[in-house]
């Protein structure tokens, strides 16, 4: 994390004392406190079930506490005295009628000597209150009345965009913009539009391209009606569409160029995801005949019997037992893999320099001339296994693991695609992470494109994924999202004491603290355990991700900044650590707010008890 810091240590100092603490420390941040602790020790705490919880802010009118203004420039005489030297024009003073030259006696009843303590009054007041001054104008005295303004309106971004749903494309000719897509659960498919209608106003104007339509969109607020004019059986129909709210996510990029990254702008909340496994045979390169479907049906869809490859390497479970696990058996992952089918060209010949559709279309193809038109009717996915070994690509190319969608005669696909393995059948870590992408989830790496950004490392499933069969978890973040936690809202200015158990457990040991009353900034506490598919994490304890921008930002614990944070020392990322057992603004890293002002966050008394619940206080500034 990068912060600004009441002050500054040399780098190299700070890692080489830091390395030195974590040396000396040994083994201790691995095991849990070794004193017993009764229930009676813990009297005064409360759990998620009992924390004093808040509501988060959604109005729009939410704005950062700034203080109030006036408009006054003071100078002081001899005497203590304070004497107005300037007002600004238009200002609150000048409005309540305040002039230069004017002895300002008091403020708000208060005796006023210096520009300091007006600064401290106003310090306490919010723009709209009214205050009471008292001036000596020559040998006048005089009440004034203004009512305090702020020094400056800035325009505010809506937290929460409006969204119809829908995925579009220019069409070769005519008017309008071809729907490829509908988002599931969105205002357009309330609204009942389909893949292959055409889109051509938008409350009377026309939409010329997709860049048109959604500046349009954006122009309205989330359940906002519209008029939608489609053409449908080529006659102009109206449709009456309320809108949606889209969470602000990365831009999403198509296939023109520019990689695959083509996800859902909204999140898979159904509890069932129906996937059909196509193996994918070449002329030059066949599947192991070790891997049957059967052998993919069990990685993919068995519960809780999965525990060796079909080419003998172990196995932690399939990838249905992991989201049955992640999701606490709010997601069911189900499907079949079918038998495999060969293209007509080499395996290359698909790559670089070619459609890069071309290959799954004529898959698609030959499974429904095979299988029958109707094979993939009774599934929302397709994941594409295609045979041998991981080719060596560059980044965003076919053969590159990545999910995206593919359109076949008139649907749109959501798939992903990577290698069946070659003579050792792939494990499930990387079909867990593009999963994730399916159901919405971004990647959530450092990107290498972008020298210097930061990623989560192996602290969430959709950073960088354990390899060896049994997958981490996802951050709380992620599993947020996707509705699977119930986080309790904490305001941080009221003084508890907590205990949190661990969240492999349960989908309520979750806190979220608020930095921003509004949501646009807070923090997730997350207790982390080597349990489960969770037993691969770095390390036990509280893991604390600040979420702003709507993205998540791992805070470590050993203090270690920038994109090498989640890297390194990893048993010291978790709380409480040897380098720290608080997370306050004065601690680094610091819970300062990355947006300015914000709530005050002191986590203190960090502490992990022998049967690896976290106990801490909140609210609690120890000086």
């Amino acid at each position: 994390m990068r912060h600004m810091q009441p002050r500054q240590i040399p780098h190299l100092t700070a890692l080489v004392l830091l390395s030195a603490l974590l040396a000396a420390a040994g083994q201790a941040n691995d095991q849990p406190e070794k004193a017993p602790v009764g229930e009676a020790d813990l009297a005064g705490y409360r759990t998620v079930e009992n924390a004093i919880t808040t509501q988060i802010s959604r109005s729009l009118d939410v704005a950062v506490e700034k203080p109030g203004y006036l408009g006054l420039f003071l100078a002081s005489e001899e005497g203590g005295k304070a004497v107005v030297s300037e007002v600004a024009a238009d200002s609150p003073a000048q409005l309540a009628g305040v002039q230069a030259g004017d002895r300002l006696l008091t403020v708000g009843g208060q005796q006023l000597s210096s520009s300091e303590q007006l600064r401290e009054i106003l310090q306490s007041k919010r723009p709209g209150e009214q205050l009471v001054l008292a001036v000596q104008r020559g040998d006048k005295p005089m009440t004034l009345t203004a009512t305090l303004g702020t020094p400056s309106k800035p325009m505010r971004a809506v937290p929460q965009r409006a969204s119809l749903g829908v995925m579009v494309e220019s069409p070769k000719e005519g008017e309008g913009v071809i729907i490829q897509q509908v988002t599931p659960n969105s205002a357009a498919a309330r609204a009942k539009l389909k893949p292959g209608e055409i889109i051509l106003k938008l409350d009377g104007t026309p939409v010329s391209s997709a860049i048109r339509l959604r500046d349009l969109i954006g122009e309205k607020k989330p359940e906002d009606q519209v008029t939608l004019t489609l053409l449908i059986a080529e006659k102009p129909v109206e449709y009456k569409v309320q809108l949606g709210a889209e969470d602000a996510q990365e831009p999403r990029r198509g296939l023109g160029g520019f990689g695959f990254d083509t996800r859902l702008s909204g999140y898979w909340k159904k509890d069932t995801y129906r996937l059909a496994v196509i193996v994918i045979d070449y002329p030059d390169a066949k599947h192991n005949e070790k891997i049957p479907a059967k052998a993919w049906e069990d990685a993919f869809f068995s519960r809780n019997s999965y525990k060796e490859t079909a080419t003998g390497q172990p196995a932690f479970g399939s990838m249905a037992d992991y989201y049955h696990e992640q999701s606490f058996g709010k997601l069911k992952v189900v499907g079949k893999c079918l038998e495999p089918i060969e293209v007509s060209k080499k395996r290359a010949e698909y790559g670089e320099g070619t459609s890069r559709t071309a290959l799954l279309t004529e898959a698609l193809d030959k499974i429904l001339e095979r299988d029958g038109k109707d094979a993939l009717n009774d599934f929302d996915g397709i994941i594409f296994l295609y045979s041998g070994g991981r080719m060596n690509v560059a980044r965003g190319s076919l053969y590159w693991p990545h999910r995206s969608s593919v359109s076949h005669q008139g649907k749109r696909w959501p798939y992903f695609i990577c290698p069946e393995g070659g003579d050792r059948m792939a494990n499930i870590s990387v079909f867990c992470h593009e999963f994730g992408h399916m159901l919405g989830l971004p990647d959530l790496y450092a990107r290498p494109e972008n020298p210097g950004s930061e990623g989560l490392s192996l602290w969430c499933a959709m950073s960088n994924q354990a390899g060896n069969g049994r997958p981490q978890h996802f951050c709380a973040w992620a599993k947020e999202k996707l509705d699977w936690i119930q986080p309790a809202v904490i305001d941080p200015t009221v003084k508890q004491k907590l205990i949190l158990s661990p969240i492999e457990d349960s989908p309520r040991e979750c806190y979220k603290v608020l930095v921003r009353r509004d949501g646009s900034e807070y923090f997730l506490l997350e207790n982390r355990r080597k349990k489960g598919f969770d037993a691969s994490l770095p390390a036990e304890g509280l893991l604390i991700w600040r979420v702003v921008a709507n993205r998540p930002i791992l805070e470590e614990s050993h203090g270690v900044e920038g994109p090498s944070g989640p890297r390194v020392f990893q048993s010291s990322v978790p709380y409480p650590s040897a380098a720290n057992d608080a997370f306050t603004p004065y601690t680094m890293p610091s819970s300062r707010s990355q947006l300015g002002g914000g709530l005050p966050v002191y986590i203190t008394n960090i502490k992990r008890l022998p049967d690896g619940r976290i106990t801490f206080h909140i609210g609690y500034e120890y000086q």
